[in-house]
């Protein structure tokens, strides 16, 4: 069946699309105490979704998905095996590494149906949306528009309150790294399910995640770096998979060269992009940090980012000589000061006195080897500003603080 009036379908399409980002925001802006909170997540936004579905079932002309299949059957099938398989994997790697716990749900009958009242209206939503604007707008290949919706569902889908709550560059990268990468991942499948296979292809996929979640009495409790390699790497898997069946077809077959240099690209990609958000996040033994004052100039300006080798060792503090460069912590702040002498007490503990060298005075207080986070490996002129602006650091004060 062909689209026949493009306006009308489009209008469609955009009042949903305002209603998805709509509801979305409701909570944040509404900004409940934690009992209306509930009642409106819990209650009233799934009841929205449902008469929403029984609106778009009965009452609105339908659209077909914009890449038709002579058998969808098939691909309903592949929906759930990836899905099966995703869920494997992170049970699997949750073995591995001892991270599996029990369900912090009710699992009693009438807590399944309350929680599968919670979750599953708004997800066939979202699919129904997603599958019905892609078909409006993608029934030619539409290439910007697909990464245009993709990126409105995965912004629809974010938990901000976990940014809001991230304090420094770290924890903004690992929320990036647990939340923002794996469901950016996870609508860009969902995104190809839909448009290859319609709303039931991507609510199969999408289902059998949340029934497994919130239905299992054993769940993995991956830590952030697992779970964002996990929820990054094996959906781009899935996504290579449904490119190579069923992009390729529709648009001409390729070289093997040209196959293997887009599986290359992407896995590049994927991995340069995890391996990035770790190096941030302070997995490796160095880490980055942005400079905010110039109590270090001239060595240090604002806005440089300096590396750091982590003092993890006890041997690591004790290598620490008179006129090298470290980086301690002092309550929330983080200071990048030169130790001026080292003091020690006559049983082995050691303090540093440290010192800008731009300030005038040593600091005030001694710092003690539990404070210090790194020593100076280089420093990279001027490449952390943007993170300035982003702080709001547009002028520079007196006081120590770096991040």
């Amino acid at each position: 069946m062909k689209v026949q009036n493009q306006s009308k379908y489009r209008r469609i399409s955009n009042i949903m699309l305002l209603l998805l980002i709509g509801i979305a925001l409701l909570p944040y802006l509404l900004d409940l105490e934690q009992g209306s909170s509930y009642l409106l997540n819990r209650e009233i936004i799934p009841s929205i979704w449902c008469v929403f579905l029984v609106i778009m079932f009965f009452f609105i002309p339908r659209v077909h998905a914009a890449s038709r299949l002579s058998k969808r059957e098939t691909i309903y099938m592949e929906a759930v095996i990836c899905a099966v398989i995703l869920i494997a994997v992170r049970i699997l790697t949750g073995s591995i590494l001892g991270e599996l716990g029990s369900s912090p749900y009710d699992l009693s009958p009438a807590g399944i149906l309350g929680n599968l009242f919670y979750v599953l209206p708004v997800m066939a939503a979202r699919e129904v949306i997603r599958s019905y604007v892609l078909g409006t707008y993608c029934n030619v290949h539409n290439l910007k528009f697909f990464i245009f919706i993709t990126v409105m569902m995965t912004a629809s889908a974010l938990n901000y309150s976990k940014l809001m709550m991230a304090s420094d560059i770290k924890g903004i990268s690992i929320f990036f790294a647990q939340e923002a990468g794996p469901v950016l991942c996870q609508n860009i499948m969902l995104s190809y399910l839909a448009l290859y296979g319609g709303p039931i292809a991507a609510i199969l996929y999408a289902g059998v995640l949340e029934l497994f979640h919130w239905v299992s009495p054993i769940l993995s409790a991956l830590n952030w770096l697992a779970e964002g390699a996990v929820g990054i790497l094996v959906p781009i898997g899935f996504i290579l998979f449904l490119i190579e069946k069923y992009e390729e077809p529709q648009h001409g077959k390729r070289s093997i060269k040209e196959k293997k240099g887009s599986l290359i690209g992407w896995s590049a990609t994927a991995l340069f992009s995890i391996g990035l958000l770790w190096f941030i996040a302070g997995v490796f033994p160095i880490v980055p940090s942005v400079v905010v004052t110039g109590s270090m100039e001239p060595l240090i300006y604002p806005g440089d980012v300096v590396l750091l080798q982590q003092m993890r060792t006890e041997e690591q503090v004790r290598s620490l000589v008179a006129g090298d460069v470290i980086q301690f912590q002092r309550d929330e702040i983080r200071i990048t000061h030169r130790i001026v002498e080292i003091l020690d007490d006559g049983i082995g503990n050691l303090t540093f006195r440290t010192k800008g060298d731009n300030n005038s005075t040593v600091d005030s207080q001694l710092v003690h080897p539990n404070d210090i986070k790194g020593e100076l490996v280089r420093v990279i002129p001027k490449i952390g500003y943007p993170s300035l602006l982003i702080k709001g650091s547009g002028h520079i004060d007196t006081s120590d603080m770096e991040f």
